[in-house]
């Protein structure tokens, strides 16, 4: 294994035009001594090249990638004057700015010549003007097969909208500045790898003008890029355990410290911030019961096993119960013996007596049969009467005439009588029971089956259940990702059309009606429904939005994608896990206060928050995180945000609840996002809210391949990055559209991993 690097630099042109724009002052020489640094960059091979003309470049670059092999680790560092000429160019010594086609090195040479190259470790550092544009030429032109990490001095989508900025030599300052001092090392472990490269670049080139991004490839986090001999201090080979902790190298406890035992349970440490995304679930919710409170909600908390989704459930519980009465349901465990209506009625019953003393809960119950018996007990109230009736009369013919017979024969007689009175009463009154209070799965059952409109009356009752409370009631539905197909499809009915709207239809507009949020696998829900309904697939289903879809569409109002472990994420959770200490946090605390400080001075504007978020250090921007989500969701901030959406209408399409359905995708997003530290601008998150909306198959697939862009872009290609089901969808003219709107697009690969989540 071989580590090389390639500087090309340009300071001076022999067209006067170019030389007029004045030199590119980029430290070079420094870049090269940093990189070449045995104990810094570790990079074997340096090779500066300084002015060249365009045959000279073009050939050290091809022989640059050409003779590499594939476990060698490549950089290569381009800096000078960048054009757009209906392609991006790179001006070299010898360029005519006039006939850049030719005379300038372009994006797609140099992917031809990584392309071709067997080296797949590769790491970009572009330091030029249009360097954003020509990253994302070099992205969408192809795929790469090799782990790339490509970082740009500027953003293309703000260079689509002639807003481009770039400060000359910022970006090669950082990258000398955080090797050389060992300040790119963010976790402090001796070694810069390329999530933490990229990271620190990003956050240390950035200026008001300046938007620095990065496309990333492949497992990214083997890269190593430089050593850190500046994070830790030297040691001997051999010292003692004391000695280390003196020195900070053990910061906490030692290797052989006891680690806490892990279960699958809910956890009840906040490991991955958590909680500041039930916070932001709690406000909408708190916010929709007092704009609202006649119109139910439901909320999807969507993810794959194991992403912790009961956790954030158990969180947002924490934030719900001051306000809001929470009823748990686990459908797994519970919706097996009978009909989903009859658990989710009898978990409401008992949270509602739960949060009464205990004289409220035996009076809930003696009116809870008075209610039953006032509506539809009357025809049951009946029959006890006549068994009642007809065993007093059986006992009073079978009673003994005469006191004086036989004592023996006589008492026989009575409690013969006695005994036939009892079990026609038992029965009659079980019967009455099953029908009156609903106490067992049977008798749920055989209501059911009886009278012309039962289910009607489980609806009513269940609103003056509602009314019982003065609190919002909120279902908490867990586990559905478990059960059968038909059981998800019932419970799911179940709520959509029996107790969502259940106040309103039993006229009892004073009652709240209930909110339900669920927390399962969208795919499996999606899934149970096309099997429930397959016949109907073909028939219903629309280009982009299967019959799945559109019912998770019809049912909820909106859609919690569970946040992505990022890499950092990632090692601080497994170092809280195994105990391992942290830096010193004095800086990042300073930071923090004056961050959290800012964001409740702010203005109320969204661009304001983000690019407080933007400009953190990653440390200081993951602990404000949840401090900014919560700043989006102002008043003011959601009310001006919505204002400036409404750009977006004519590309909604013509279903009348898109508008409703995009502002809540989109506050969404934004807030999960933010969570991640992630910060895409509003107008290309917009567009990628719509792709979610209104073609959703779509959406998944590019999440899970952003690459694919390419297929939308270039119509042509749709077969080489799309399955068949979706090449129509993918080619349409509404696709199109949104794709390569001038509101935030195009979207390329690049931007939709950033609105995807994906670092």
């Amino acid at each position: 294994m071989a580590r090389k690097a390639l500087l090309i630099s340009f300071t001076a042109y022999e067209d006067p035009e170019l030389d007029r724009l004045g030199p590119v002052r980029v430290d070079a020489l420094g870049l090269s001594d940093v990189l070449g640094d045995p104990g810094v960059g570790r990079f074997e091979d340096v090779e500066s090249v300084v002015d060249a003309p365009l045959r000279e470049v073009e050939q050290r670059i091809s022989q640059f990638f050409g003779a590499a092999e594939p476990d060698d680790e490549l950089l290569l560092f381009l800096s000078g004057h960048g054009f757009e000429a209906s392609k991006i160019y790179l001006a070299v010594a010898d360029t005519t700015l006039h006939m850049l086609v030719g005379t300038g090195l372009s994006a797609d040479f140099v992917h031809a010549c990584v392309e071709n190259s067997r080296c797949l470790r590769l790491v970009v550092v572009l330091d030029f003007s249009y360097s954003g544009s020509f990253m994302a030429a070099l992205e969408t032109s192809g795929q790469f097969l090799a782990t790339t990490l490509v970082i740009a001095a500027t953003d293309a989508y703000r260079e689509a909208r002639n807003e481009a900025g770039w400060s000359v030599g910022v970006l090669t300052d950082a990258v000398i500045e955080g090797l050389r001092t060992g300040a790119a090392d963010l976790d402090g472990n001796g070694i810069v790898t390329g999530p933490e490269f990229a990271d620190y670049l990003v956050g240390q080139a950035r200026t008001a003008r300046q938007q620095p991004t990065t496309y990333r490839r492949g497992r990214v986090h083997t890269l190593e890029i430089a050593g850190s001999s500046s994070s830790s201090p030297n040691l001997p080979e051999m010292i003692s355990v004391e000695e280390a902790e003196s020195v900070g190298v053990i910061e906490d406890d030692p290797p052989d410290s006891d680690v806490d035992w892990l279960s699958d349970a809910p956890a009840d440490d906040d490991l991955l911030d958590r909680r500041a995304l039930a916070s932001v679930v709690r406000n909408r919710l708190v916010r929709i019961a007092g704009e609202r409170p006649e119109s139910s909600f439901l909320v999807h908390l969507d993810g794959r096993w194991g992403t912790g989704k009961s956790t954030l459930l158990k969180f947002l519980r924490e934030r719900l119960e001051p306000d809001f009465l929470v009823v748990e349901f686990d459908a797994w465990r519970q919706a097996r013996l009978a009909h989903p209506w009859w658990f989710l009625l009898t978990a409401a019953r008992e949270a509602i007596a739960g949060d009464l003393g205990w004289w409220r809960r035996k009076a809930l119950r003696i009116k809870e049969i008075s209610e039953r018996v006032r509506r539809t007990g009357g025809p049951y109230v009946a029959a006890v009467a006549v068994l009642l009736l007809l065993a007093g009369g059986i006992a009073m013919w079978l009673w003994p005439r005469q006191g004086t017979s036989d004592q023996w024969g006589s008492v026989a007689k009575v409690v013969t009588a006695v005994a036939g009175a009892l079990v026609p009463l038992w029965a009659g009154a079980l019967v009455a029971s099953r029908f009156l209070l609903w106490n067992s799965a049977r008798g749920a059952r055989l209501f059911e089956q009886s009278g012309t409109n039962p289910l009607h009356e489980v609806s009513v009752h269940f609103s003056w259940l509602l009314g019982q409370t003065r609190k919002p009631v909120v279902f908490f539905v867990d586990d559905l990702d478990r059960c059968p197909h038909a059981q998800v499809v019932d419970l799911l009915d179940t709520v959509q059309t029996l107790f969502r709207d259940a106040p309103r239809r039993a006229g009892a507009q004073d009652v709240p009606a209930p909110f339900f949020v669920v927390a399962a696998d969208g795919a499996w829900l999606r899934k149970s429904y096309e099997l429930t309904y397959e016949t109907f697939d073909d028939c219903v289903g629309l280009p982009g939005k299967p019959l799945g879809y559109l019912f998770l569409d019809k049912i909820f109002q909106l859609t919690v994608r569970m946040p992505l472990l990022t890499e950092a994420k990632q090692q601080n959770y497994v170092d809280r896990l195994l105990r391992i200490g942290g830096r010193d946090e004095t800086a990042v605390t300073a930071e923090t206060e004056d961050l959290r400080r800012r964001l409740t001075e702010g203005q109320g504007r969204e661009s304001e928050i983000l690019d407080l978020v933007a400009e953190a250090s990653p440390a200081a921007k993951a602990a404000v995180a949840g401090d900014a989500a919560m700043a989006l969701l102002q008043p003011e901030v959601v009310k001006r945000t919505e204002h400036e959406l409404r750009k977006f209408r004519p590309l909604l399409g013509e279903n009348p609840r898109g508008m409703k359905h995009f502002f809540n995708t989109y506050s969404i997003f934004r807030c999960v996002r933010t969570l991640e530290g992630n910060t895409p601008s509003r107008d290309t998150l917009a567009l990628w809210s719509i792709v979610r909306m209104r073609w959703p198959s779509l959406f998944d697939y590019l999440e899970s391949c952003p690459d694919a862009a390419t297929g939308v872009l270039e119509p042509i290609l749709v077969a080489d990055h799309f399955p068949a089901e979706l090449h129509e969808v993918a080619t349409s003219a509404p696709v199109r559209e949104v794709f390569l709107s001038a509101l935030g697009g195009p979207l390329t690969a690049t931007r939709i991993r950033q609105c995807a989540g994906e670092p």
